[in-house]
Formats: structure tokens, C-alpha cells, sequence
């Protein structure tokens, strides 16, 4: 700054400047030794003096900084910042094959660069330069399942072992189950720290594989190992291994890119809480962020055989219908199952509740309407349609229900007392529009209640889960009978924390009245959401239009997501587009030209072939001929004791012809033309859903000459007829595209 180019002449000052450099410098020498201080370093505190006005100055160098607080400057001369670290990504993964001669590959991409490399066990100084590369502090490395796989057999081939101890531990984490952190002790090696994110808790799926969200994803190629974990491998068979490996990295390269916002919002709430939360899920960063700011360690306590409920005071209702249930609940003793500490439904609740002219199926879990199925209704000026939702209905009714869990000593009470806070912090930027810091709270408040029934949390509180679910059941209940005050209004739908409602017109002003005085009466808050189109399957699978022309989908409906396999979403698509604008399927279908929109993904276990063709095999031989049923015959292709008894011979049988195997997903469109289905490789058994399929493991560039279209439509007005639609008015839709 000027004033520091200045300070020479003003040696009183630049004393201090000095006097203050030389102080950390000499902290940087002794830390050097620990035993060299018997302090900690400590920051310099600078406390800003008073601002003075310009005739106050007598030296006039200074007068042009009067009334400036001299603090950000002086700051910056004695703490200056340190320099931006540039860190870019690296995404990574490992592949061990084989027995006799086993080979052990890491492949890595730099994401921002493009960088590719390929380390190979079994090359001289591979393994060494890797581990530079791991100690680099310009990258931060990437993988999917990297902590409890790929992490330990790297740190254990950089200390030494061989192959073939690599894949005795490897057998040891997949084929025996043993924990990743126990191959240290086990194997004898020191493990490699580096700044690491995995992607396997963080993505949304439970026990989800890389090749299901390359599939969820649309990924262009999809491709399983092409070797069995056991097979030793030539020079050529590497190189298609190492190809392998390298569409392996694409998928978690994308995978990335698209959990960026998640990634960078725990990278936030890491620097915030002093926690690591990178590779944790959403219940998991809950739980460590609640642990920390209730100051609760270690996990749970003693399991309880029973837990009990009784319902809050704000749980009101004139039902008998209701109030039996209430009374029901409020007697009950709910088991705990030893096994996985999960609550048991008792029998009373495993019935359907019938009130007013709707049915309900309660449980430990939220309320389900029974009654919507093929529902298709549309507003009009004289009949409105709303959802009625209550915002963080769990958290709220953790907090306002006056609720407790049963942790050990006062942990309970700190649990409550520290969520509480983060609910009101959540609220405060909510509505201040800082939208960052109101995400990371909801993080914490709604990853919380799944670690309330898992028995291997801290949190671990199976009463304060049941009290949570059968409050906010009760509610609902309340309030479906408090606002069918008259038979024109229906619930059309209900479920877990919000009732869809079609009612009269003239009668919104009361119903909203009803809302208001439970509102009042519990503390809750809804928020309507008008519809003026729904079309229900049921109450999980459902599209609906909102009065602005926003579409919502739900369950098979829904739009592809790291959540949901695509099941030829283009139906989809075409069936909300008829919900929302009446355009007819054989119309709305020429506007999508994405392929990922008309494929399909399976989980096929063991693998899956589509033959070229299948012909009538008469292989049969009669192993025993008695002349009776009791005659024995088998199949060539058998295994030694497989038999079947009959008199006569057996019909031929169909066998596939051709055909290239595939890994443990299946993707595929529907053709036009005769096609064999996809079949298990294993049993033989078809795929469901895949006559008239073929299968579609790399994306072609544009639409298939061979896509079956009809198929598609046909498809997409099953579901609105399934969804209630009348035939007729799909039908009128159609007609009126065939006008001139």
C-alpha cells in the first residue's frame, strides 16, 4: 500500500511492522522442533485504533487515510493471505485379475486437464511414482467405493505386497467381509493418507453399482468386466482391461460433475463444523454434525425390548373412528425386533382405516391412502384441486410434540436442544434467501430421522421414531375428518406429510378456516400447491399439473434420476405432455430425439445375452429306460445327475444361436422386426418386459432407424389409461391430429 511505502520515514511504525515479522519468524524456526517452545503458535492480534479527523493529523502523509479503519491494511502486512491453492480432480480406480499370475492396475484422469495415466503393479517404479502423485497437494482424488477397496490395495501395493497377497485381501474385503480399516494389521502395511472424496455414500442409491448410475445417467457406453476376477490375462487382454478401467473413471468422472453442487456443499459445511463430510451421505453428515454440537460420542446404548407411545395434547378429534385408534396406540406395547432393532407393526395396525369416504393404511412408517387408483380429475371454475403439504413436518413434530429420545445419561435433551437450534438456524436463512447455508441445515435436519431406527447409530432412538411417524399419521387423520365437513369434498389422495384435496369452490374459504385451526392448534405450517390436472396410478405413482402449468411426476412417472432406473421415459414424457397441453402421444412423440429417453436399464444378475436367433434343439438322451414314467433323460449340456422322468421323450427345446454376453445391467429399446428377448446368461430365463427389445450397451449418436415408434405410443396411452384417462378422450386427442 502506499502507506507502507511511506512508513520507512515513520520509524516509530515500521518498528513495529518489523518487530512483528521477525516474531513469526522466529515461530517459523521453532516450529521446526516441538521441543524447542513450550507454546503453541499464536495468530498477532491487531487492534484497530481511532479514526481521526483530518485536521487532527499533523503529519500530512497520513491525512488522506482519515476516518479509514486501518485494520484491513495492517492486517494484511503482518498476516499476509496466503496464495490461492489451485486443486483440481483426479478420479481413480483399481481392477485385480487373475490366480496364478495375477495383474493389479490403477487407472487415474485429471478432470480439469484431461490428464490419463495407468499404473501397473508389476512395472518397475509404476508403484512409486503413484504414490508422488497420490502426495501431490494440487489434487484432490476421486472414486467410487475408493475408502473400503481402492484406497487399501494401493497404499498396500505402494508398501510392497504382491499380487498375490493383493488378492488374498481382496477376497478378504469382498468374498469374507472384513473391514477395510483391519488390512493395515492384517496385511502389514502403513496406509497412504491423501485428500480423498468417495462417492458411494454421497450418491443417493443404497447399495447402488457404478453400472446402475451409468445406466441412470444415460452413459454412452456401459461396459462390464470382460474377464472373470480369476482369469490371468495375456499382454493383449491387458490393454482391454486397462480400456476398461478407463470407461470406469468416465462414469465416476460423471458422476461427479453431477453431485458437484452436493460435493461442494459438504466441502462448506466440512470447513464450517472442523469434520471431513465429503464422502458421507446425507444421514451420515447429519449424524456427525449433531454429534458434534450436542457433544454426544460413541454409539448407541442398551436396546430396549418394547418401546410405548402416547399421542401429543394437540392431537384433537370428535372421530370415534380416530379416537378408538388413538386409544389403541396410546395402550400399545410396540416389540422391538432383537435381530435388526427395528420396531414390529402390531396386528390392529396392519388393517385398513376407513374414514369418511376414503381408506388408510397406517403403520410405523407414514400414512398411505388406499382408495387412488385410476383417479384422473381436472378443475374447473366450480371444483378446485389442491395439495396441502406441512413444511419439515418431522422436524417440526420432533420439536413441537415436546419429544425426547431415550439416550444414554442427558444425551437426549443436548439432541434436542441442538437440533432445535439448527431447525431455527435453517428457518433464519430460509427466509433471508441465503439459499447455501438453508440447504446445509436441511441436510442436518432430515438426514437425522433415518438414523433414528438404525440400530448402529448414536442417535439410535426407536421410540422418538415411532412418537415422530404415528404423530404425524394422527394428524392427517385429524385433519381429513375436520375438512370433510360435507360429502362434495375428497380426499383423493394422502401421504406421509400432506392430503390432496378436490373440493367445491364455494367451500374453499371454510376448508382453508379447518387448516388454519389445526395450523393453530399444532404449530405447523402448509403450503398449497393447486392443481388443475391430476392423474393418479396410485398414490405413489401419479402426474399432476399445477394451476401455473408446472408438471410434478412421481414414482414410475418420474423424470430419470440418480434414484430411478429409466423405463423408457419418453412415455412419460408423452403422457404428461397430453395432461398438460392434450397434445396426442402420436404427435408429442416427434419432439424427443434423445436416445436416453427411449432406452430401458435392468439389473440382470449373473449377466445377460441377446442371441442372434433361437432354434428347436433335440438333444434328449434316455439315461434309463424302464419302459414307465420312471424313465430318466438329460441334456448333453447338463450337469452330471440332472434328470428328468417321463415316459416318452421330451419336446424339443429352444436354444439361442449367436449373441454377444453382456455384464450385470441390461440396456435396451424397443425395435421393430422380429427380435429373440434378452435372456439371463445363467438360468436362460427371459428378461421381463424385453420381447421385441434389442439391446443398446452403446448409444448411437441419433434415433435408430429401427425404433419401433408405435410401440412407444401405444405405451405412453396405456399409462393414462392406467393412470384413469378415459380411452375415449385419447382417442378424440388422436382424431383431432388426423384433421386437416
Amino acid at each position: 500500500s502506499e502507506l507502507e511505502d511511506d512508513v520507512g520515514d515513520f520509524k516509530p511504525f515500521r518498528k513495529v511492522i518489523d518487530n512483528a515479522q521477525h516474531v513469526y519468524q522466529s515461530y517459523q524456526c521453532a516450529l521446526l522442533h516441538d521441543d524447542w517452545v513450550d507454546t503453541k503458535r499464536q495468530p498477532l492480534l491487531v487492534s484497530a485504533g481511532t479514526s481521526l479527523d483530518t485536521e487532527q493529523i499533523i503529519d500530512p502523509r497520513l491525512r488522506k487515510f482519515a476516518k479509514q479503519n486501518v485494520e484491513p491494511w495492517l492486517d494484511k502486512i503482518i498476516h499476509p493471505p496466503k496464495p490461492k491453492r489451485e486443486v483440481k480432480h483426479a478420479v481413480f480406480d483399481c481392477e485385480l485379475i487373475g490366480s496364478e499370475t495375477p495383474v493389479f492396475l490403477v487407472c487415474v484422469k485429471v478432470i480439469e486437464t484431461g490428464e490419463q495415466f495407468s499404473f501397473w503393479r508389476h512395472n518397475e517404479n509404476d508403484m512409486a511414482t503413484l504414490e508422488l502423485m497420490l502426495k501431490r497437494t494440487d489434487l484432490t482424488w476421486v472414486s467410487f467405493n475408493g475408502i473400503h477397496f481402492d484406497a487399501p490395495l494401493i497404499s498396500a501395493a505402494i508398501a510392497g505386497r504382491t499380487p498375490h497377497e493383493l488378492k488374498e485381501m481382496a477376497n478378504a474385503i469382498i468374498v469374507e467381509g472384513e473391514k477395510s480399516w483391519d488390512m493395515p494389521s492384517r496385511f502389514n502395511y502403513d496406509p497412504i493418507e491423501f485428500d480423498h472424496i468417495d462417492l458411494i455414500e454421497v450418491a443417493p442409491g443404497v447399495r447402488t453399482s457404478l453400472k446402475t448410475y451409468a445406466g441412470r445417467m444415460g452413459y454412452p457406453t456401459m461396459v462390464d468386466l470382460p474377464f472373470h476376477h480369476d482369469e490371468d490375462l495375456d499382454e493383449a487382454q491387458r490393454t482391454i482391461l486397462e480400456r476398461y478401467c478407463q470407461n470406469d473413471l468416465g462414469v465416476t468422472e460423471a458422476l461427479f460433475k453431477r453431485m458437484r453442487s452436493e460435493i461442494e456443499l459438504r466441502k462448506e459445511m466440512s470447513e464450517e463444523h472442523g469434520i471431513d463430510l465429503r464422502s458421507k451421505s446425507d444421514a451420515q453428515v447429519a449424524e456427525a454434525v449433531l454429534k458434534k454440537a450436542a457433544g454426544i460420542k460413541g454409539k448407541a446404548g442398551s436396546r430396549q425390548g418394547f418401546v410405548t407411545y402416547k399421542a401429543p395434547a394437540f392431537i384433537e378429534t370428535d372421530s370415534e373412528v380416530i379416537q378408538d385408534l388413538i386409544d389403541s396406540l396410546n395402550s400399545a406395547k410396540f416389540r422391538i425386533n432383537n435381530a435388526n432393532g427395528q420396531i414390529e407393526t402390531p396386528d390392529f395396525l396392519k388393517e385398513p382405516l376407513v374414514l369418511e369416504s376414503g381408506t388408510y393404511q397406517c403403520g410405523i412408517g407414514g400414512l398411505h391412502s388406499t382408495h387412488d387408483k385410476r383417479v384422473y380429475v381436472r378443475a374447473t371454475e366450480d371444483t378446485l384441486i389442491s395439495d396441502f403439504d406441512v413444511a419439515s413436518y418431522y422436524p417440526n413434530i420432533m420439536l413441537r410434540a415436546g419429544l425426547t429420545p431415550k439416550l444414554d445419561g442427558d444425551s437426549g435433551s443436548r439432541f434436542i436442544e441442538a437440533y432445535r437450534d439448527i431447525y431455527e438456524r435453517r428457518i433464519e436463512a430460509k427466509h433471508a434467501g441465503n439459499t447455501k447455508v438453508s440447504n446445509a441445515l436441511k441436510i442436518s435436519l432430515n438426514g437425522t430421522f433415518g438414523k433414528l431406527g438404525s440400530p448402529y447409530s448414536s442417535f439410535y432412538s426407536p421410540d422418538l421414531m415411532l412418537a415422530v411417524t404415528l404423530t404425524g399419521q394422527l394428524n392427517l387423520l385429524c385433519l381429513i375428518y375436520d375438512i370433510c365437513f360435507q360429502p362434495s369434498i375428497k380426499v383423493l389422495s394422502a401421504n406421509t406429510d400432506g392430503i390432496m384435496v378436490q373440493y367445491p369452490a364455494k367451500y374453499r374459504n371454510r376448508l382453508l378456516a379447518k387448516i388454519a385451526e389445526n395450523a393453530e392448534r399444532t404449530g405447523f405450517e402448509y403450503e398449497e400447491t393447486p392443481y388443475r390436472v391430476v392423474a393418479l396410478a396410485n398414490v405413489n405413482n401419479y402426474i399432476a399439473v399445477t394451476t401455473s402449468g408446472k408438471v410434478k411426476r412421481k414414482g414410475l412417472f418420474a423424470e430419470p434420476s440418480l434414484m430411478k432406473n429409466p423405463t423408457a421415459s419418453v412415455c412419460s414424457h408423452m403422457a404428461a405432455d397430453f395432461l398438460k397441453d392434450g397434445t396426442a402421444p402420436a404427435k408429442a412423440l416427434s419432439k424427443y430425439t434423445d436416445m436416453r429417453d427411449f432406452v430401458s436399464i435392468r439389473v440382470v444378475r449373473g449377466g445377460g445375452i441377446q442371441y442372434d436367433k433361437v432354434v428347436e434343439l433335440d438333444d434328449w438322451e434316455c439315461v434309463k429306460d424302464v419302459g414307465t414314467k420312471d424313465n430318466e433323460w438329460r441334456r448333453p449340456c447338463w450337469p452330471e445327475g440332472k434328470v428328468i422322468k417321463r415316459k416318452s421323450r421330451p419336446k424339443p427345446v429352444e436354444v439361442g444361436v449367436g449373441g454377444e454376453p453382456f455384464g450385470r445391467i441390461a440396456r435396451w429399446y424397443m425395435a421393430c422386426g422380429e427380435h429373440p428377448p434378452i435372456n439371463y446368461l445363467g438360468s436362460g430365463n427371459r428378461v421381463p418386459k424385453t420381447d421385441g427389445a434389442r439391446v443398446c450397451m452403446t448409444l448411437p449418436d441419433s434415433l435408430p432407424s429401427d425404433l419401433d415408434k408405435e410401440w412407444y405410443i401405444r405405451e405412453a396411452e396405456s399409462m393414462l389409461e392406467n393412470m384413469g384417462v378415459p380411452h375415449s378422450e385419447i382417442a378424440k386427442a388422436d382424431a383431432a391430429e388426423l384433421m386437416p
